[in-house]
């Protein structure tokens, strides 16, 4: 994808769903919106197994000059500016057919330098049964993430995904996937580092497919998490869910936008999104807006969302019995994040994702 491709594309206008909440002049690096810099670095990205064993032979990671065969759409200027940026570099991650670990792959992709770009293509071969592990982390002043995945048929796939970039950092994430026949797969995102965050994250659901999708971002200061997601039912007799619990202090705001779409024709879907935010202080804003678009008659489809400050019950409970008013806050938003993880189907991805809250919150209280 070249520069002078991106050049052609309209600025995305904030009458757009996807945009409406954070325009593409606040994301841009250098506020020069038809331009791509040319000094981006590739962020680091190490493979291991979370047990310290050998990588198994049915799996690899290579590194390779990309042929522009990609589940993004090119007309999307997010999309063409990350394409052009990350000059034809891509990682692929490969999971051959019939791959079944017991342990979880561990990818760590760490983002430094002032503007820091990664691309990463993963493929899960038919009739496999992983669990990835995702830790993005880093000082980089700017990152951009593009990550897309093809999870083939009668497949098992798990992960969790920490987002822990600086507080200071500016985070755009684009993200397909296509989950196949009968395949099953879910994931856990943990989103709590960077100061501007938009992720666009798109997913497609073949016939017999369940994909879950579960994410708990924790807010402080003027942080501004925007998650928008889009879901697709092209054909029938599959199932997604979308939950999403963000918490809110200082004067965060959390954005959480979600189109769900059955098509025509793709009756026995089952389709489902929650929204929950909990408010932390009166001058923070949560902002969630679940939508559907639903073409086919045979179907189930919900959709809530609801947003709270903090249960004064609950605190005057925990301060009774001998906490201070920060450890009983800090208990409180554990408990309301952790909750968005409860139906992670792997106890290996719920536990690491929960170790990384706590520690997270631990540290908040000693700042």
């Amino acid at each position: 994808m070249s520069e002078s491709y991106y050049a052609t594309l309209e600025i995305p206008s904030q009458a757009l769903h996807a945009w409406k909440y954070t325009p593409w002049k606040k994301l841009h690096p250098t506020g020069k919106l038809n331009e791509v810099p040319d000094d981006f670095l590739e962020a680091e990205v190490v493979i291991s197994m979370m047990d310290g064993s050998e990588l198994p032979s049915g799996i690899s990671l290579i590194k390779t000059v990309s042929d522009d065969n990609s589940l993004f759409r090119y007309d999307d200027k997010a999309v063409a500016f990350l394409l052009a940026a990350r000059n034809g570099n891509t990682w692929k991650l490969n999971i051959e057919e019939n791959t079944v670990i017991s342990s979880p792959v561990f990818v760590s992709i760490r983002a430094s330098g002032h503007l820091s770009i990664s691309h990463i293509q993963v493929q899960v071969g038919n009739n496999s049964d992983v669990e990835i592990i995702w830790s993005l982390s880093g000082e980089a002043g700017w990152f951009g993430l593009l990550r897309e995945g093809i999870i083939g048929h009668a497949c098992h796939y798990h992960e969790g995904v920490e987002q822990d970039l600086s507080p200071f950092s500016t985070f755009l994430r684009t993200e397909s996937w296509n989950v196949g026949r009968d395949s099953t797969a879910t994931s856990g995102l943990l989103s709590l580092g960077g100061e501007l965050v938009r992720s666009d994250l798109r997913t497609t659901l073949g016939k017999g497919a369940t994909y879950k999708q579960f994410i708990s971002s924790n807010n402080k200061g003027n942080r501004k998490d925007n998650h928008h997601l889009q879901l697709t039912h092209p054909v029938g007799n599959n199932q997604s869910e979308l939950v999403i619990h963000n918490s809110c202090d200082g004067k965060s705001r959390a954005i959480s936008t979600g189109i769900l779409t059955i098509a025509k024709g793709a009756d026995g879907s089952d389709a489902s999104q929650i929204f929950k935010n909990l408010l932390l202080s009166k001058n923070a804003r949560a902002d969630s807006i679940p939508e559907l678009e639903v073409l086919a008659d045979d179907v189930s489809a919900a959709h809530g969302a609801a947003s709270a400050p903090l249960d004064p019950e609950q605190m005057f409970y925990l301060m009774s019995r001998g906490l201070d008013s920060e450890e009983s806050e800090s208990l409180i938003v554990g408990g309301f994040l952790i909750a968005a993880f409860k139906k992670l189907p792997r106890d290996s991805v719920s536990d690491w994702l929960k170790g990384r809250l706590t520690i997270h919150l631990d540290c908040n209280l000693l700042e």
